[in-house]
């Protein structure tokens, strides 16, 4: 049994990434690194770089829910991952906003456990909507406990929110009894892998064998690394760009009739 360090929390240009998927193949096959490509409401990075088979992967996705909550979902192959998108997802997505859709999260919860997915709770005190303490002034404490009862896991750290929301989400998980995920957050090349997740495989590391690490091992280890504080100012200034632009091209769409 050995042990390969997933990055369960990265984004593609199919989103609000820098990257396409060949140059993340190739940065994780140097540096034996497993990814999970978690793209803002959308999929065709996670199902392209799995059908590709020439990196470790998880499939998965980065709902952004209509309260703001944010989950990953992961799947044990590409083609459960597109079932639950096109069922549960796609029919509810916002054209203009890229991280944000009309799928409450309850029912984005229930649709993916029903199809046998593992859930974790992105950056769980992220600035603004993202945030519990948010959700729990704005909806209250029945809403919070709503969602900590739909999900599998919570984020322990993620290296793209600022070192006082990991502060916080360390101690909310030393007591909220839920399992932990770490990923970067990374949206360029050179930050994938500087903080992940343990699993332990044996032989080939599969989809199905990564999958079921992060789901059921009992101990698991983290790498944890970076911040938010460390992102530069032209990597937000690019990544509010592909926003824009997303935003804006969905503006000149026609409407349909």
């Amino acid at each position: 049994m050995t042990e390969l360090l997933v990055d369960t929390h990265i984004h593609t240009h199919y989103s609000d990434g820098l990257a396409g998927v060949p140059r993340i193949e190739r940065y994780c096959c140097n540096r034996e690194l497993g990814v999970a490509v978690t793209d803002h409401n959308e999929i065709r990075g996670s199902t392209i770089i799995y059908e590709r088979e020439r990196a470790p992967v998880i499939p998965a996705i980065e709902v952004g829910t209509e309260e703001g909550i944010d989950l990953l979902v992961y799947f044990a192959s590409a083609e459960l991952l597109e079932e639950f998108f096109i069922k549960a997802i796609e029919p509810k997505l916002r054209s203009r906003f890229m991280v944000r859709s009309w799928v409450r999260s309850i029912d984005c919860m229930h649709s993916a456990r029903e199809m046998g997915a593992y859930i974790s709770l992105a950056h769980p005190f992220a600035l603004g909507r993202k945030s519990l303490e948010y959700q729990h002034g704005r909806r209250g404490q029945p809403f919070v406990a709503t969602i900590l009862e739909g999900i599998d896991a919570i984020e322990l750290h993620n290296g793209g929110v600022h070192r006082e929301a990991n502060r916080k989400a360390s101690e909310y998980a030393a007591t909220c009894g839920k399992r932990l995920t770490v990923g970067s957050d990374s949206h360029r090349l050179r930050t994938i892998g500087s903080s992940g997740t343990f699993l332990a495989t044996s032989g080939k590391p599969t989809s199905g064998k990564l999958f079921e690490s992060l789901k059921t091992s009992d101990k698991l280890r983290f790498k944890v690394r970076g911040s938010a504080s460390a992102v530069t100012l032209p990597l937000l200034g690019i990544i509010a760009l592909k926003h824009t632009h997303h935003f804006v091209r969905a503006s000149r769409k026609k409407p349909r009739r």
